[in-house]
C-alpha cells in the first residue's frame, strides 16, 4: 500500500515542510527499528478514538521500554494546528516516535496523509488473502520493526490478493496491517491477545459483538482448519470491517460475505457516523 507524500510534517511540536522532517542516518531507529507508530482516522475534522490510540501507543513504549519524549496530551495538542495546516478535513493522521538516539531525546513526527480508498466489492463480495510464514517481533508492540509484515503484503500483492496473514507454527496470527476474526458456529474467534496487535478497532468490534450477545472466543487459528471456518473478516482503522472470503485460494464458508460479518458492519458503521456525529460541531 502506497501514500501520497505529505507537505506539512509536525515535528515536536514545530510545523515543518517534508523536506526538513529528516532522521539522521545512524539513528537506532533505522538500523535497530527502535519507534512505534499509529494511524488514527481523522472523519469531517474530527480525530475516531484519539485517546485510545495514544494509550496504546504509551503501551508500545512501555513494552520497548521507551520513554516518550512527549506526553499524550501534547501530542493531542498539537493536531489540530497540523491538520488546519495541511487541510484535510478527512485523511489518516500518521504518527511517528522515535526513541532516543544517544543523548538526544526521542522525536515525534505527525503528518497526515489521504486515507486510502479500497474497492467496494472487497466490502459487497469479499477481500482475498495468502498467508506469510513469520509473526511480528514483540507481536503486543506497534513498533517500527515491520519488514515480516512488508514482505508478507508484498507477497500477497504479487498473487493478487489483498492482505498477507502471517502465520507461525501452523496458526494464523494477523494480518500485516490489520486483525482477523473468524465465524465458526454462530461463535466470533481471535486469537489469543499475546500472540497479536491489539487493534482500536479490533476493540469496538469485540464491544460491538458483546452488545449484540455474540459469543467471542480467544484460540488459536490453525491454518488446517480454514475449511471448516463459515465466516472471516479483517479490521483495521482504514478498513473498519472488510469481510475475507478466500486465504490462499480456498474459499471461506460459501465463498461470500457472511451473516454476522455483514451485522458486525453495520454495527461498527453505524457506531462510527455516531461518534463523529456527536463530536462535529453544529452549525451556528
Amino acid at each position: 500500500m502506497s501514500f501520497p507524500q505529505a507537505e506539512i510534517v509536525c515535528h515536536n511540536g514545530r510545523l515543518v515542510t517534508a523536506a526538513q522532517a529528516q532522521v539522521p542516518v545512524f539513528h537506532p531507529a533505522l538500523y535497530g527499528a527502535y519507534g512505534i507508530y499509529e494511524s488514527i482516522q481523522v472523519a469531517s475534522g474530527v480525530i475516531f478514538h484519539l485517546e485510545e490510540h495514544l494509550a496504546r501507543l504509551a503501551g508500545s513504549a512501555a513494552i520497548l521500554e521507551m520513554t516518550l519524549p512527549h506526553d499524550r496530551a501534547q501530542i493531542a495538542s498539537w493536531i489540530p494546528a497540523l491538520l488546519a495546516a495541511s487541510q484535510l478535513q478527512s485523511c489518516l493522521l500518521r504518527l511517528f516516535v522515535l526513541g532516543a538516539n544517544g543523548g538526544a531525546e526521542g522525536d515525534s513526527f505527525i503528518w497526515a496523509q489521504s486515507l486510502p480508498i479500497y474497492p467496494a466489492q472487497f466490502y459487497s463480495e469479499g477481500a482475498g488473502a495468502v498467508t506469510f510464514e513469520g509473526e511480528r517481533a514483540l507481536p503486543q508492540a506497534k513498533s517500527l520493526n515491520t519488514l515480516v509484515n512488508f514482505l508478507a503484503r508484498r507477497q500477497a500483492q504479487r498473487q493478487g490478493e489483498h492482505e498477507g496473514l502471517l502465520q507461525s507454527r501452523g496458526t494464523i496470527k494477523e494480518g500485516s496491517s490489520s486483525n482477523l476474526f473468524v465465524v465458526r458456529d454462530g461463535r466470533l474467534l481471535t486469537p489469543p491477545p499475546e500472540e497479536v496487535l491489539a487493534g482500536v478497532t479490533a476493540d469496538i468490534v469485540l464491544a460491538l459483538a458483546a452488545r449484540e450477545g455474540i459469543e467471542v472466543v480467544a484460540a488459536p487459528l490453525a491454518e488446517s482448519e480454514i475449511c471448516a471456518w463459515d465466516e472471516a473478516f479483517l479490521t483495521s482503522t482504514s478498513r473498519h470491517i472488510m469481510p475475507l472470503v478466500r486465504i490462499n485460494g480456498q474459499p471461506i464458508g460459501d465463498g461470500r460475505p457472511g451473516p454476522i460479518t455483514q451485522h458486525l458492519s453495520r454495527c461498527f458503521e453505524g457506531n462510527f457516523q455516531a461518534a463523529i456525529a456527536a463530536q462535529t460541531p453544529a452549525d451556528g
